[in-house]
């Protein structure tokens, strides 16, 4: 299976630091749950190490919810699609037993604020009193004067991927290319809205502005 992104040179490594912690963690017959699950891409990605994992995906989106069923239809119904918007996940009819891992992928950047605070609060009630919730996302940058930093690293990867992140000439256009619908929280939101929901958190790897965080019950 084709990533259907492929829009960032480091999305492959970190998505496979991603599926080889819930593959390598996880019990073998355990249970996870992906909030925005998409057409099934990272699912795929851990099953493929791990098989007799059983994988719940919930996204909002009922077509890419049926592609993700055909496209992980190889792996023995041990794919489970459930439609639910993440804005509303209080009205997400997600089962009452704990799952071993959760995670989500690149899809919080999508939400607002109050509604990502609410999907880090659900994951850690439906984490197994051991289990880990995994976020990957885009990482608001905060410091102006860091800014020059950044396009640094951003034009490293370039050099050495030969393919660009995003990219922009100064902080307020950086800013202003986010628009109101691209909505990273800032590293310093994560680390405490994971507090605040029960999670003791970790930066388990982080590259250019794409992070991937875990968290474990305190």
């Amino acid at each position: 299976m084709d990533d259907p992104v492929q829009r960032h040179p480091t999305r492959a490594e970190q998505l496979d630091i991603l599926a080889s912690i819930i593959a390598e963690t996880v019990r073998p017959d355990g249970t996870v749950l992906e909030f925005g699950c998409g057409v099934g891409y990272v699912a795929h990605l851990i099953l493929k190490k791990q098989p007799a994992l059983s994988i719940m995906g919930v996204d909002r989106n009922a077509g890419a919810l049926e592609q993700a069923r055909g496209n992980l239809a190889g792996y023995q119904d041990a794919f489970t699609g459930m439609e639910g918007d993440l804005e509303k996940i209080g009205e997400i009819a997600l089962p009452t037993q704990p799952f071993d891992a959760i995670y989500t992928a690149l899809t919080f950047h999508d939400l607002p604020d109050t509604a990502k605070q609410a999907v880090i609060a659900a994951a850690a009630r439906r984490l197994a009193p051991e289990g880990v919730f995994l976020l990957y996302d885009r990482i608001r940058l905060t410091a102006p004067g860091q800014f020059p930093l950044q396009q640094t690293v951003w034009s490293r990867i370039e050099r050495v991927y030969g393919t660009a992140m995003r990219t922009a000439d100064t902080y307020d256009s950086y800013i202003e290319d986010l628009g109101t619908d691209n909505r990273p929280a800032s590293l310093t939101d994560y680390l405490d809205w994971f507090p605040s929901a029960g999670l003791n958190p970790q930066v388990i790897h982080l590259h250019g502005n794409i992070a991937l965080i875990g968290g474990t019950k305190a």
